[in-house]
């Protein structure tokens, strides 16, 4: 095991689209406070459930200002919304603001933020690794002539670098190639809500892939965004829980996978939230899939119960190999999951780094 797997991180998943954006900074601050590691935005043009969508970069830049240690991510920004110079002025921007906190969460985009704009997204992960290696020039002061697939760039350099020269970036990933993708190109990987048997199984392409490139799996940190409720009375959490299904395992493939039989009418068996689109009929859907997803699936899914429950069930990702663990707070009651996390769960981890 790597020397460094000791250290758990814990970060805050801010609750767009259900929080007007004035109260979006003040959570990120308290939840700073709480003890969180890390807070992380969406970067969506629609986001599913509808509400308040703000643009991930210029909340980061506000939310540099009103915190001080916490790092601050993208879970995640996609490679076709920018060309990858001004994604990069962005992201070194607020990497100035921050004092060098910025972590860049890609992927290799999602249907809601591009099909209803006319966004080109052809290729995704090949577009995803050439931004990068355009990215990391840039980052570095060069004066770079590139020829690419997507892009091209003649004497192109820009005038703001990164505090540290460079930004880590994280990988949202989920397939066997952009998880081997991830081992050979990323500085870390975003998980999406994965029980940890799962977790652990495309961990192992991870760690092909950063072989594959000369590179350790130490090089790269593990993370995973899993949803929370913590409750005195663990069938509160379980409750809540229970009631967000489709947003816990956005797809019945990921169903299947974790060995629950579950059968489905035709029109649902390929739905996907990274394909939906944020119309009536695609809410309909997932309404329609949330019924048929088992109880017990969502809770596998999850960190949920009492606090006891929750440090058990975080060790168990702990052991999987999962090092950067991003919470959506999704307690019964908000603040009292926050207090707890604060109070029992972070530090009982701190203490035992």
């Amino acid at each position: 095991m790597c020397q460094d797997r000791a250290k758990v991180k814990f970060g805050c998943f801010l609750p767009v689209p259900a929080t007007p954006v004035d109260k979006l900074l003040k959570i990120a601050k308290v939840n700073e406070d709480a003890g969180f590691d890390s807070l992380w935005f969406p970067d969506h043009l629609l986001f599913i459930p509808p509400g308040i969508v703000p643009e991930a970069w210029s909340m980061l830049a506000a939310t540099a200002v009103l915190t001080n240690r916490a790092l601050l991510g993208t879970c995640v920004t996609d490679p076709h919304r920018y060309n990858p110079a001004v994604l990069a002025q962005k992201v070194a921007t607020v990497d100035q603001i921050s004092g060098g906190r910025v972590i860049l969460g890609l992927g290799a985009g999602e249907a809601m933020n591009l099909e209803p704009f006319g966004i080109n997204w052809e290729k995704p992960v090949s577009k995803l690794a050439e931004s990068v290696t355009i990215m990391r020039k840039l980052w570095a002061g060069e004066i770079i002539n590139f020829e690419g697939e997507f892009w091209r760039f003649k004497d192109a350099f820009l005038q703001i670098t990164p505090v540290r020269g460079k930004v880590p970036i994280y990988f949202g990933a989920n397939s066997p190639r952009t998880l081997k993708l991830t081992g050979e190109l990323a500085d870390g990987w975003l998980s999406i809500p994965l029980p940890p048997k799962l977790y652990r199984q495309r961990l192992e392409l991870v760690k092909e892939g950063a072989e594959k490139a000369g590179r350790s799996l130490c090089e790269i940190e593990t993370g995973i965004y899993l949803y929370t409720a913590v409750a005195e009375n663990a069938e509160e959490a379980y409750r809540q829980i229970e009631s967000i299904k489709a947003q816990i395992i956005p797809s019945p493939a990921l169903l299947t996978e974790a060995g629950y039989d579950v059968e489905l009418p035709e029109n649902l068996k390929s739905i996907s939230y990274f394909k939906a689109l944020p119309n009536p009929e695609w809410i309909e859907k997932f309404l329609a899939y949330s019924e048929l997803i088992p109880n017990e699936a969502a809770i596998e899914f999850s960190i949920v119960g009492t606090a006891n429950d929750c440090i058990e069930k975080i060790n168990e990702y702990v052991k999987a190999g999962a090092m950067h663990i991003i919470l959506v707070n999704a307690g019964p009651d908000p603040k009292e999951t926050l207090k707890i996390y604060s109070e029992k769960i972070l530090p009982y981890f701190k203490e035992n780094r």
